[in-house]
């Protein structure tokens, strides 16, 4: 409970002292008295009152000289009726600690030397056990006043596992000399929670103990957070319990089945709900049937419950959320030997697939546990023919080679393979255009004989949809063009269990006899093939049977070798719809695994043991995924001439995740933030030097950002933009129009409405000022072991803008694709032409390009504008007759469209300064000149290389036409500059920035 009266506490720090009021009191008797040693007591009068994040604080100004040195001081807070009164000792190793509380599982407070030393470090101190040191650096705006910090006093300090555990242990925190108790802390939840029909989840949670401030309840599937929702206020909770934040709710169709709640700290939180989906209760029930005796036993019960779901529950969707108790452990695992197996190879065509894939396969036959039919599909292809008949002639042990007479598509080539089987004799579907690894049949046995109960098990693949390896659900080349033993044995070095999956996929898909005898074989309604397995693996579970995934091995898909790529996407379109008609809950199962990606854990560890196979050193570039000109420079750096045991990584945000393209591996991943530290954390472990190099700000997280710049591995930051100080990027203003760079406090106004780009946990801090923003990213760029500038322009604003020095000042990469065309000179009359070339959006001059077009027609001024790309508005550029839009293009073919377009020059319309410019270069390449704007580094290259003609900055539309209208006969004699033959090896490019770092602004 609070004190009686209006304060809550006061506290002195090192440059005054900070008292917080109880909710809804006021300020007014308030005062506070200081004392150094035996002197008497002087009023401090209060200087500030201000309101933060609900709570409203007084603050006092702090003379620095009574803590340069050792001593004592007397605090009193004076408020009506009362007085408290602090004595205070001050000097080397004493600190103010203040403690608010726990919440979700962290202790958070602020800390504040009371000494010219800077801020020490804090330790957890849990039943008397000290923790290990946390450095403060989580913003406290109530501080921001004062502090000599700036307000990035505060800390989070996670409680360790035992401390949760429901049982009261000591909590205090250690600063130097300084230790403050909070006293003895067990979490004791309160809650409510309600399944709305059919899929809205809502209730009220609050932790007794802990602080009174907005709760997490994280959404956790397999493990994996799925969503969040955080508590906010309710009248009733708060006139019932007192507390001001406890309700929460998920929005319908956010939570899948099998989706868990849970508040705390990730890994040992609390979970305080199990979501089930009605479809999976029911499932549940016929499994507990199936795992109850043998299959055959409970047969019929298993067909009644099936029978329920068909008829009941799923012509409703299925969707509907039901509150349940927490599944069972799964059955203990079963030693006994797998029965035999037969492997059916439908075949069509793509012959040498199918060498590949039988070449993989026979030496895993073996007489009496491991048989094979290969079925001809009545392929057209005579080589093919030729093939099989020498093959069956060569009398492999185990090998049947059989062809159908005429083609009866997958399913019924499989369905014919089925009917041959031996009683009791399990089933491998294997596909012609697969390569299996050794002992990949071996495993996938062991795998389906682990437990009762599985109908089918996959391995990973390079093109396996939701069982993708390094990726998913998109298929990729191989991993380092790695045979497939190689793979093999990196997924079972990390030992991994065969992980539960919504269906099987059929590229290889391993069939329990017993679930087949049940469920039947593929149906023939699917036609030629897609979806079929699908089908069977559904019709499987409703029996209570489930589909795993065997982590240990790996199995090479080419893809699509019998089906034309638009036939597939037909075919597969087709059946897909007429698949979720049937099985409606189907797609969000699948979404919700691909969301959890259960075998994110796995693709790392294997990453890590192939990786290192061919790189010593990994460049991890940060981009923020948008395209544009940064995106153009990794993919520029990328195709640098380099070592080949230096490998170069792309990072984007993607969505709450992050995607890691690996450029030598030839490999794309999607990881969470934790996986990312983890993976670079266990590459270095194996000898991989790891460095960064940011290339973008917003799309990530502070949190994630102080985690990766921790200081463990280098970085370098180049600037391609003005993000770093500008929020809008650009350097614009609410009119799309330089905004020539106003104070901070003047910036916070373009925040108002909101952020436009995402800059993670701090768009909110943003709407109270810039303050905060500003001191991560200039902490962020004042840590980098390097600054690169593409021009001096760009370097200079960032020197004034944050007082930056030693800004290496070194161009992009770039080089001629070809020698520039001799373009003919000749004067020429009528209307002048003009090219923009690129995506001319709002602050590449949009609004600009409109109203000069505008203006001509009215004026009947003899210019025309093509614009070779497309447009921020293409509505408001289609009525104008003097502004072409082309369309967006391949930069490929970029000099045929110029070429095409015949104009006078390609003018710059950018209302920014910018940086490089890309386009200049590619006019150039193409031997054009260019008019620009005399602002930025285009108006930089310009003036020290020609090639152009720079006009006055300005909106003034009639004097920019005057000038685009005379610059024709001002580029008559210009000579157009010639770009390097070559670009520069990325170590040269490396050794440029080593040497002018000293040298930039």
């Amino acid at each position: 409970m609070p004190p009686p009266g209006p304060v809550a506490w006061g506290r002195l720090y090192n440059c005054g002292v900070l008292v917080a009021l109880n909710p809804g009191a006021e300020a007014e008797g308030v005062g506070l008295t200081l004392a150094r040693g035996g002197e008497g007591e002087r009023d401090l009068p209060v200087e500030r009152r201000f309101v933060e994040d609900g709570a409203t604080y007084l603050h006092a100004a702090l003379d620095p000289a009574l803590l340069a040195g050792p001593g004592k001081l007397r605090l009193t807070v004076v408020e009506p009726g009362r007085a408290d009164q602090q004595r205070i000792v001050v000097g080397p190793g004493r600190h103010t600690l203040h403690l608010d509380g726990v919440a979700e599982g962290v202790l958070e407070g602020w800390v504040s030397a009371l000494s010219p030393e800077p801020l020490p470090a804090v330790r957890l101190i849990v039943d008397g056990l000290e923790g290990e040191p946390v450095r403060p650096g989580i913003y406290r705006p109530e501080l921001r006043y004062g502090s000599r910090e700036g307000g990035w006093n505060g800390f989070r300090l996670h409680l360790p596992a035992f401390a949760l555990d429901g049982a009261p242990h000591a909590l205090a925190v250690r600063a130097g000399d300084t230790v403050a108790a909070l006293g003895t802390y067990a979490p004791q939840l309160r809650l409510s929670l309600h399944v709305e029909a059919p899929s809205r989840v809502t209730g009220w949670v609050f932790d007794a103990a802990g602080l009174d401030r907005p709760t997490t309840v994280r959404a956790v599937l397999d493990g994996t957070p799925l969503a969040e929702a955080v508590t906010h206020p309710r009248p009733d909770i708060l006139a019932r319990f007192g507390r001001r934040s406890a309700s929460f709710a998920f929005p319908p169709g956010s939570l899948p089945p099998g989706t868990d709640l849970a508040v705390g700290p990730v890994g040992h939180g609390q979970v305080i709900g199990h979501l089930r989906g009605s479809i999976e209760l029911a499932r549940g029930e016929a499994r507990a049937l199936l795992l109850r005796n043998d299959p055959a036993a409970t047969r019929e019960e298993r067909r009644a419950v099936r029978d329920r779901i068909v008829a009941a529950i799923r012509p409703g969707g299925g969707a509907r959320l039901v509150l349940s108790a927490p599944e069972p452990p799964p059955p203990p695992e079963g030693g006994r030997l797998p029965p035999p197996a037969c492997v059916i190879v439908p075949v069509y065509n793509g012959l040498a697939d199918l060498r590949a894939c039988l070449a993989s396969l026979l030496p895993q036959l073996a007489p009496g546990r491991v048989r094979a039919l290969v079925i001809d599909d009545a392929s057209p292809d005579p080589a093919v023919t030729r093939y099989l008949d020498a093959l069956a002639a060569e009398g492999h042990p185990g090998l049947t080679v059989l062809r159908n007479e005429a083609n009866l598509g997958f399913v019924g080539t499989v369905n014919g393979g089925l009917a041959l089987l031996e009683p009791g004799e399990d089933c491998v579907l294997v596909n012609a255009d697969t390569v299996l690894a050794p002992r990949a049949l071996e495993k996938l046995a062991r795998a389906c004989h682990r437990i009762p109960g599985i109908a089918s098990v996959t391995p990973l693949s390079n093109n396996a949809t939701i069982l993708g390896f390094p990726g998913m659900p998109e298929a990729q080349a191989p991993v380092l063009g790695l045979p497939p033993e190689a793979i093999d044995a990196a997924l079972e070095a990390a030992a991994p269990a065969p992980v539960t999956i919504p269906t099987g996929v059929g590229f290889c898909l391993y069939l329990n006899r017993q679930a087949l005898d049940e469920v039947g074989a593929l149906s023939p309604e699917w036609g030629r093939g897609y979806c079929e397995e699908v089908d069977w693996c559904l019709k499987a579970r409703d029996l209570g049977w489930i589909h795993v995934a065997a982590t240990d091995t790996y199995v090479e898909h080419e893809g699509s070798v019998s089906f034309g790529k638009g036939e597939r996407l037909a075919i597969l379109a087709e059946n897909h719809d007429r698949l979720v008609g049937r099985y409606p809950e189907y797609q969000d199962e699948v979404d919700a695994f691909i969301a959890a990606d259960p075998l994110h854990g796995l693709r790392i560890a294997a990453l890590v043991r192939l990786l290192p196979r061919t790189a010593r050193r990994l460049t991890l570039h940060l981009g923020h995924g948008l395209g544009g000109g940064a995106t153009r420079y990794v993919n520029q750096i990328r195709g640098l001439a380099r070592a080949p045991e230096h490998e170069i990584g792309h990072l984007a945000p993607a969505g709450a995740r992050l995607a890691l393209a690996l450029d030598a591996a030839g490999a794309t991943v999607t990881l969470r933030p934790e996986g990312l530290l983890a993976l670079l954390e266990a590459l270095e472990g194996e000898g991989v030097a790891i460095d960064l190099h940011l290339n973008a700000r917003f799309g990530y997280a502070s949190s994630f950002l102080d985690r990766l710049l921790s200081g463990r591995w280098p970085y370098v930051v180049t600037l391609h933009d003005f993000q770093w100080y500008c929020p809008k990027v650009h350097l614009v203003d609410g009119r799309n129009f330089y905004c020539e760079e106003p104070p901070p406090d003047v910036c916070r106004h373009c925040t108002v409405r909101g952020v436009t780009h995402d800059y993670g946990d701090q768009n909110a801090l943003m709407g109270g000022g810039l303050d905060g923003w500003l001191a991560t990213n200039e902490r962020i760029l004042r840590g980098a072991r390097r600054l690169v500038a593409p021009s001096r322009d760009t370097a200079e604003r960032y020197a004034r803008r944050l007082g930056l020095t030693g800004i290496a000042v070194v161009p992009h990469p770039r080089a001629a694709p070809a020698p520039a065309p001799e373009r003919p000179r000749k004067p020429r009359a009528g209307a002048v032409r003009v090219a923009l070339v690129g995506a001319i959006g709002h602050h590449k001059g949009f609004e600009l390009v409109v109203a000069l077009a505008e203006r001509a027609a009215r004026e009947r001024r003899p210019i025309a504008f093509t614009v070779i790309g497309n447009v921020a508005d293409p509505h408001r550029a289609s009525g104008l007759g003097n502004l072409a839009v082309t369309g967006s293009y391949d930069p490929g073919d970029l000099p045929r469209l110029l070429a095409e377009a015949d104009p006078d020059y390609v003018f710059l319309s950018s209302v920014w300064p910018e940086t490089y410019s890309y386009v200049l270069s590619e006019a150039w390449a193409a031997g054009y000149p260019v008019v620009a704007f005399d602002i930025g580094a285009p108006a930089e290259r310009i003036r020290a290389e020609g090639g152009g003609l720079l006009i006055p900055f300005g909106r003034d539309t009639g004097a920019v036409l005057d000038a685009l209208v005379a610059a024709r006969g001002q580029l008559a004699e210009v000579r157009i500059p010639a770009l390097p033959a070559a670009v520069p090896s990325l170590a040269a490019y490396e050794a440029a920035i080593e040497a002018t770092a000293g040298e930039g602004a």
